[in-house]
């Protein structure tokens, strides 16, 4: 049974689902700068999704994923959120076997084409990270 406090809050223009601030069971999300990332849904599902924030721009920058290309899709004021550190963004603890069953609908190789997060650390560990990278990056 999959433990969750999402709950969509709509339809990107790009058909990818919008969700609420938090991920599966109550996690942050790790999101790119876009607001996206790859990870299991309410439904249990693997796939790619956005989430609401509590910054600016609030729920998308650009339609991901955003492969750190989101600066490029502003014109005027940049709204990309910081990301993950990588091309792709996937969310801590979501299993490797999966994700690529999901991305081999469209090209099995696609994942491996790109720098990822360290999606296989955990949760907290991820986010202690990030915040540490963001304190040094002050």
């Amino acid at each position: 049974a999959v433990v969750s406090t999402q709950s969509t809050g709509g339809w990107a223009m790009d058909g990818f689902k919008i969700f609420s601030y938090q991920d599966v069971g109550g996690a942050t999300p790790i999101v790119d700068e876009c607001g996206g990332h790859f990870g299991p849904t309410d439904t249990g599902e693997i796939e790619y999704h956005y989430h609401s924030r509590a910054i600016v721009p609030y729920h998308l920058a650009c339609q991901g994923p955003s492969l750190s290309n989101c600066n490029n899709t502003q014109h005027g004021t940049n709204y990309c959120h910081p990301g993950c550190g990588a091309d792709v963004c996937v969310q801590p603890g979501t299993d490797e076997g999966a994700l690529r069953e999901y991305l081999d609908q469209w090209d099995p190789t696609w994942l491996d084409k790109y720098t990822t997060n360290n999606y296989k650390e955990s949760n907290f560990k991820a986010i202690k990270r990030l915040f540490k990278e963001l304190i040094e990056a002050l």
